[in-house]
């Protein structure tokens, strides 16, 4: 072999050692960035996860801490009407944004207050907002919380009253709902009037109660209002939820 062609032999060696030697380095760089991306990803969702955990800790305990309005039952719940020794409790969940909860109403409201009157039951009104979805401005959150300011300012007669009149006036699903203004009125027309009152139904004052309420019902096993149960035994939706119907289940209970 030529001194030529021992060179060109020598810078080939040298060449593919070099070359040899970057590939090396880049594979390692390369399993270095993956290390370094891996446990970066791994920090990053740490990281989420104690957001999700304290976000979803402070919701927790904002909604156990929240202040019920004055009146309310069954560890700030519900809302009684009747004599707290009555043979039955009569407990009813209701949206105020439900067409169901306002036939149910209609069709068996006087049946309640006759109940009710005779002493037969002690009624429970257990109102919760599951239907913001079906309007633009969270209604049953807003209704809810305008019944809780009524109920807290005015007292289970005023809250009975005022209800009525959103069943009564009950908006379509998928619009606005009643306005802050609107509730204002019907709250006065119910006997809660005054700055207070306005000031809790234009602020939600009572919005982390709602969600309180509402959450209790969940864990109850509640998945659909109107839901009606006698002395903790719930009625079919059916037959059961009419005025002979809940008068029969209610005289059941009451024999044992």
């Amino acid at each position: 072999m030529s001194g030529e062609s021992k060179r060109a032999a020598a810078r080939q060696r040298i060449a593919e050692k070099r070359a040899a030697e970057a590939a090396a380095r880049a594979a390692a760089e390369r399993r270095r960035r993956t290390v370094v991306g891996g446990v970066t990803a791994a920090l990053v969702l740490v990281l989420v996860l104690v957001v999700v955990v304290v976000v979803q800790t402070r919701r927790t305990s904002t909604a156990l801490d929240a202040a019920a309005p004055a009146g309310t039952v069954a560890g700030g719940t519900a809302f009684a009407v009747g004599e707290a020794d009555a043979p039955v409790t009569l407990t009813v969940y209701t949206d105020y944004q439900c067409p169901v909860c306002q036939r149910f109403e209609e069709t068996n409201g006087d049946t309640l207050d006759q109940l009710v009157a005779d002493g037969q039951v002690l009624l429970e009104q257990r109102p919760i907002a599951i239907l913001d979805r079906f309007s633009t401005t969270d209604y049953s959150t807003r209704a809810l919380n305008a019944a809780a300011v009524v109920a807290d300012q005015a007292g289970t007669g005023a809250f009975d009253q005022f209800s009525d009149l959103l069943f009564a006036d009950q908006p379509a699903e998928g619009g606005a709902g009643l306005s802050d203004d609107q509730l204002v009125g019907y709250a006065a027309q119910a006997g809660a009037t005054g700055e207070a009152v306005e000031q809790g139904i234009r602020d939600l004052r009572f919005e982390d109660w709602t969600a309180q309420v509402t959450e209790a019902a969940s864990r109850a096993g509640v998945t659909g209002t109107p839901t009606v149960l006698v002395d903790g035994e719930p009625l079919d939706n059916g037959s059961q939820l009419t005025p002979e119907g809940i008068t029969a289940a209610v005289e059941a209970a009451a024999r044992g």
